[in-house]
């Protein structure tokens, strides 16, 4: 294993001739934060001495889902960001390319050369995957219709309900599952069937199992607020391995009582994902999938009677006391950002501590929701018996795009992850540009879009005017917010004008092993020069939380002009 010190944020940046000494004395901040901080230089080598299970002998007997965040963690969220902080640029960001090719190169894809964005189609929840009876989603992975294929499922295990209710343990009954808990009567906890049985059709449609091949499938869930009645009625095993919150083990689910309604149903979804996986996929894969998954599809919104998986929760108040958010945002702010391959290496131990489920939460949510990259990310269910380093390895190869770019793109998600974080929107189409003309040219930037090449090639050590124009849409609630490049003052994110003009001057050959330039945007507004140390492709956005996208509107265009010397 490998370190190297990142370069400092001053490789990076504009300077502006007229308010140089300002922006010097927030750069050395920044540089210094980060010439603090080794960051991690993965070679292609390392990932070979992961210490992933395989499915068949850990998939089984992993801890479930960690503790609930903290109580501040269940406040409002303003939906748009208002935060005035700088990015923060420590914490370890290695990356290298997973292996150095696969186990059989003929999946291997080309990176896209496509000039346009990536598609930004509204997100799909499981709810209408079933609806629509399709998965455009998913290639040719999943469980196969060969009847011959049918997995065994094993009943559950029969319990003694008159030993249990003497020990205070009742039942409710469900299609696929039977919940035994000490809480009492509530409309919460009696929902816990419905809950599940709504899952299951989504759980087919996301794997690709046919319906009817799950029909005998039941389980046992016991939901726990004092284990020593468990233990008494012979429902809590001796043989349990230590977990935080919630355990899968073949038929049966054990899960600790939680602070809130919502954690309660989002651990119960989450071994619940990973049993079916078990049964119909025969097989879990390493860690950091396995547990990214079951923490996707527990993140849920259930309202009316209604179920929908794999959402993205809007706000805090929408999923109190689940924290997964938090753990990378306070992890990231204390210096221990993880990049994609140290969260591939994680060992089937890992989870019996909390910050693990965040980080694969994370990384499973970045690649569902990429739009070049879920294709690969469903696909991997192929790979479930693959060990921790071939199945990184043939992620690797069937990414559409080279590894440091992911690598690049996952920097920005650990920066700027919030409640609402719409991935496809900021999902970025990587396009070198090409050398400014004499006469200099316009651009056009989508509101609506995280960052967007130019299609310029600004050159080392030249002075720019860049000049927009136009009035575009920033929210659409209570009323329309109108915006000009400028920006609306009565809203701030990273204490920058809500709309503004940014720019970035992207190295069109980084490495993944330092910090993006993409990270450290710079202010534009209606018109600014800036002179370019380092050259590279330009890049311009408006100033948005990526989570504050999905209701923005219209364009502005931006004029780029050389300053003759």
């Amino acid at each position: 294993m490998h370190f190297r010190t990142a370069r400092t944020a001053a490789d990076y940046r504009l300077k502006s001739p007229v308010r140089c000494g300002m922006r010097e004395s927030r750069v050395m901040v920044l540089s210094a934060a980060i010439a603090v901080v080794s960051v991690l230089a993965l070679t292609f080598a390392t990932l070979a001495g992961c210490s992933g299970g395989d499915s068949d002998t850990n998939g089984a007997n992993r801890s479930g889902a960690d503790r609930p965040a903290a109580a501040s963690d269940k406040s409002a969220s303003s939906g748009k960001s208002s935060s005035k902080s700088t990015p923060r640029t420590s914490g370890s960001r290695g990356g290298a390319v997973p292996s150095a090719g696969s186990p059989s190169g003929n999946d291997d894809k080309p990176a896209s050369n496509s000039s346009q964005p990536p598609e930004s189609e509204p997100r799909r929840s499981l709810a209408d995957l079933v609806e629509s009876g399709d998965d455009k989603g998913s290639t040719d992975g999943g469980a196969s219709s060969d009847d011959s294929k049918r997995p065994t499922i094993a009943p559950p295990p029969n319990v003694d309900e008159a030993v249990a209710a003497r020990a205070g343990i009742r039942k409710i009954e469900g299609k696929h599952v039977t919940v035994f808990t000490d809480l009492p009567e509530d409309d919460e906890v009696d929902a816990l069937p419905q809950v599940f049985d709504l899952a299951v059709p989504q759980w087919c449609a996301y794997f690709d199992v046919p319906v009817d091949r799950v029909g005998d499938w039941r389980v046992n869930a016991y939901v726990i607020k004092e284990k020593q009645r468990f233990q008494a009625a012979g429902l809590f095993p001796d043989n349990l391995p230590p977990f935080l919150n919630g355990f899968q083990r073949g038929s049966e689910l054990w899960l600790y009582e939680q602070p809130s309604a919502y954690y309660r149903r989002h651990l119960l979804l989450h071994e619940g994902t990973h049993g079916f996986m078990m049964t119909f996929l025969g097989g879990s894969g390493p860690p950091w999938y396995f547990e990214g998954l079951a923490e996707l599809l527990g993140t849920h919104r259930w309202q009316d009677g209604k179920l929908e998986l794999g959402i993205m929760p809007p706000t805090r108040d929408d999923a109190p006391y689940w924290g997964r958010i938090k753990v990378i945002r306070d992890e990231y702010e204390a210096g221990r950002g993880l990049s994609l391959v140290q969260i591939m290496k994680y060992g089937p131990e890992a989870h019996r501590q909390n910050e693990p489920y965040g980080w694969c939460w994370g990384a499973a949510e970045f690649f569902e929701n990429h739009p070049r990259y879920r294709d690969a990310f469903h696909r991997m269910r192929e790979y479930l018996a693959f060990d921790a380093d071939r199945f990184a390895q043939r992620l690797a190869a069937l990414v559409d795009a080279p590894w440091t770019q992911i690598e690049e793109e996952w920097q920005l998600f650990v920066m700027n992850v919030d409640y609402g974080y719409d991935v496809a929107r900021a999902a970025i189409d990587f396009r070198k540009g090409a050398p400014l003309a004499a006469e200099g040219t316009t651009v056009e930037i989508a509101a609506d879009r995280g960052w967007q090449s130019s299609g310029i090639l600004l050159e080392e050590a030249g002075t720019y005017r860049l000049t927009a124009s136009g009035r575009y849409q920033v929210a659409d609630k209570p009323v329309v917010w109108w915006c000009e490049p400028g920006g609306v003052t009565i809203r701030y994110n990273q204490g920058r004008p809500l709309g503004m003009l940014l720019a970035a001057v992207h190295d069109d050959e980084f490495d993944g092993n330092t910090v993006s330039a993409l990270a450290l945007p710079q202010p534009i507004g209606l018109e600014r020069e800036i002179f370019v140390e380092r050259g590279g492709t330009l890049y311009l956005r408006i100033n948005e939380s990526p989570g504050g996208l999905a209701d923005n509107a219209g364009t502005l265009t931006v004029r780029i002009e050389k300053v003759k010397q």
